[in-house]
């Protein structure tokens, strides 16, 4: 002790003094500080590697996710919002950076690089289908005072009401959908017709043989759930005109089927188209609503994407090319 003070100063001195004599240490061994048990998990490791690798303007930042899971939306939509504030969606310019051999300039324009940004606000085609579509009011406060695409979403979904934003989203998915679309398939959509929310349903005899179909399309609407709620509607409707007493209407939503099960309530426009297929079905007891994967209903999935076809209400009385090979597939 006498030999340390004097080689040491003081508080050097006294840091040595309390380093544990070698009886008093356990052997060494590692330690993974990020678990509790100092046990080594992937999870905890993935969350490291995660951190590290978030740009310095996202560090040490708050977020709220509960606007973006609150919109009225469908999930895979609010999925697709999810993968572009977590830096998962792949962009030319985000597959390039991962060493993907693919070109980095805008498919669309050919003027600038494809990133995040560009792909849904940048784009001069897509600036044009958000003006389309009439959300460009929504968006241009947030355009203006949000730096990157992940600040914007989450105070326009944060900000705006349900209603509003999950428009906003359906929009990101239609222009997401549709550059997959022209890479994977060569097909584009129009933005008169990208800007537009289509509706349809069909009526089959028994044997499955076509009876009578019916078309719609809406400006600037990408409230889809209205949208299938009023198909089904006017479904009913139509069925009642035919004097068709026994029916079984089949959907692919999920939701307006347990809402139209449910009792649902509130003062919005989808509500009160739900309360008025309730009223049709209290007074006709033989008609039923049932849920059905899309893959099960794409005489109708194909029938409501080529509405853009047919003028703006259209009904259809003999079976469209369209849904000729799919009828004809089912029925054999």
């Amino acid at each position: 002790m006498r030999l340390i003070r004097e080689l040491f100063d003081f508080s050097g001195a006294e840091a040595i003094t309390y380093v544990p004599l070698v009886e008093d240490v356990v052997v060494d061994r590692l330690v993974w500080r990020e678990e509790k048990d100092g046990h080594y998990s992937v999870r905890s490791g993935y969350r490291i590697w995660k951190s590290s690798k978030k740009p310095p303007s996202q560090e040490n930042i708050e977020v709220n996710w509960n606007g973006l899971w609150s919109i009225i939306a469908p999930p895979r939509a609010k999925h697709l919002l999810w993968r572009i504030c977590s830096g998962c969606l792949p962009s030319r310019v985000r597959l390039r950076q991962h060493h993907v051999p693919c070109p980095i300039m805008c498919q669309f324009c050919g003027e600038e690089e494809e990133d995040d940004w560009h792909v849904f606000f940048g784009c001069l085609e897509t600036i044009e289908c958000w003006r389309t579509a009439g959300l460009h009011d929504t968006i241009a406060p947030f355009l203006h005072h949000c730096n990157d695409i992940r600040s914007l979403i989450l105070n326009l979904c944060n900000r705006e009401d349900r209603k509003a934003a999950g428009r906003f989203v359906m929009m990101i998915e239609l222009l997401w959908h549709n550059r997959n679309d022209f890479i994977w398939n060569n097909e584009k959509e129009e933005v008169s017709r990208l800007g537009t929310t289509n509706r349809g349903w069909c009526i089959r005899d028994n044997l499955g043989n076509f009876v009578k179909a019916s078309v719609a399309w809406d400006v600037g609407s990408f409230y889809i759930l209205e949208a299938e709620a009023l198909a089904l509607k006017e479904a009913i409707q139509s069925a009642l005109t035919l004097h068709i007493d026994i029916v079984i209407f089949e959907g692919d939503s999920l939701q307006v089927v347990q809402a139209i099960h449910s009792n649902t309530i509130g003062g919005s426009e989808f509500t009160f188209i739900i309360r008025s297929i309730k009223s049709l079905l209290c007074n006709f007891t033989n008609f039923e609503v049932k849920f059905i994967k899309r893959q099960a209903n794409m005489v109708v999935h194909c029938l409501t994407k080529a509405a853009n076809s047919w003028p703006r209400r259209s009904h259809v009385n003999s079976i469209p090319r369209c849904i000729d090979s799919i009828l004809m597939n089912e029925r054999s």
